[in-house]
């Protein structure tokens, strides 16, 4: 997945450490609601954006991957932390458009 992930991947975006997605698998965990869409799915975090605080999630049971704009605060909404899910190829679309006006 990730050498995948590393063919598209520009500035502002970044792949992440094994501990880092450690960490920002426990954050997302801590913000969900259970009403969101993540909630109580298994995520990975495989990269983030380095101007924002936008991360990459792996769902398994999605098939898909999940641009999550954490806020670093617990939510009661099903609207946040803002998700926004991608095929691999919407994700590389995505991507790429946001590296081209970074």
């Amino acid at each position: 997945m990730q050498e995948i992930l590393k063919s598209f991947m520009d500035d502002p975006w970044w792949m992440i450490s094994k501990s880092m997605s450690e960490s920002l698998n426990g954050e997302l965990e801590k913000e969900l609601s259970p009403k969101h869409i993540l909630y109580g799915k298994e995520t990975v975090a495989v990269a983030r954006r380095e101007d924002k605080d936008d991360v990459i999630y792996w769902i398994n049971k999605l098939n898909k991957y999940a641009v999550v704009h954490l806020t670093y605060s617990k939510e009661t909404s099903s609207k946040f932390p803002i998700t926004t899910l991608f095929t691999l190829s919407e994700l590389e679309e995505y991507c790429k458009r946001v590296s081209k006006s970074y």
